[in-house]
């Protein structure tokens, strides 16, 4: 009797278990899942797929140092050009890729890296650098209170570097907006 107890709580459970995985199952091509392997990443870097014109298609942010993976299924893209954006703390890694009839092919040889402006306020003096590989110029405006009190390009070599001395008496919320290229960049700060 104990027998025949055991085989039908066995087969009872084989029943249910079999209902939850045929109601869970997807049939995916497996051409379709692309694993995306970052390397060297820390908790909040981000991570964006963009479509030839630029505009963001999928956004993430990195939730743990190391090394992360993820499954992204690009069966309902078109053929065409994108890129993989990994925003690090001071670099943003460009990862061009190609769908062709639901394949996707990196295009390794035309990775690049574009350098984020880096600002620093210290005593009253604020102060832009960045590292530009293709010397393109970083159009500078600052806003303090939300007017823009002051505006400058820096141009004319690999390192753009400048220090601005602000009041002291001008107490309150500060803005600045970098423009290199086509990237734009933002910070907030006190005095």
């Amino acid at each position: 009797m104990k027998a025949v107890k055991n085989v039908l709580v066995f087969v009872i459970m084989l029943t249910i278990v079999a209902g939850y995985a045929n109601e869970n199952c997807i049939n995916v091509p497996s051409k379709s899942i692309t694993i995306l392997k970052f390397s060297n990443v820390k908790k909040g870097h981000k991570y964006s797929i963009n479509d030839n014109k630029g505009y963001a298609i999928y956004s993430g942010t990195i939730k743990k140092d190391g090394t992360y993976s993820k499954k992204f299924d690009f069966s309902n893209l078109k053929d065409g050009l994108y890129t993989l954006e990994i925003s690090k703390d001071f670099e943003i890694v460009i990862r061009p890729f190609e769908i062709k009839k639901q394949n996707v092919f990196f295009l390794e040889d035309r990775e690049t890296k574009a350098f984020k402006p880096v600002v620093r306020v210290d005593n009253n003096t604020l102060m832009i650098s960045q590292l530009t590989l293709d010397t393109m110029p970083l159009d500078v405006e600052l806003f303090y209170n939300d007017e823009l009190i002051y505006s400058d390009q820096l141009k004319g070599g690999q390192v753009l570097e400048r220090a601005y001395k602000l009041s002291k008496e001008e107490r309150g919320e500060y803005y600045v907006s970098l423009k290199s290229g086509d990237r734009y960049f933002y910070d907030r700060f006190e005095l």
